[in-house]
């Protein structure tokens, strides 16, 4: 099953890996946010660094849910 956003398909897997991405960013922005601390540069900081774990999940060929060579 695939999903059209804008010209792209999204197939259901990439959909899963999306919304992790997502997760993670939002997570991460939302706590340094918490602290008080709104400075752009660190919400930045926060959101590059929380995309790092499902990047990793991807370029991982044998993760079983979102690698590439699943």
């Amino acid at each position: 099953m695939t999903t059209k956003v804008g010209e792209m398909k999204l197939t259901k897997k990439q959909k899963a890996a999306l919304a992790s991405y997502v997760r993670s960013v939002l997570s991460a922005v939302l706590a340094v946010g918490a602290t008080g601390n709104y400075n752009v540069d660190d919400l930045v900081k926060a959101a590059c660094v929380a995309a790092l774990p499902p990047l990793l999940r991807w370029a991982n060929p044998k993760d079983p849910a979102f690698g590439r060579g699943s």
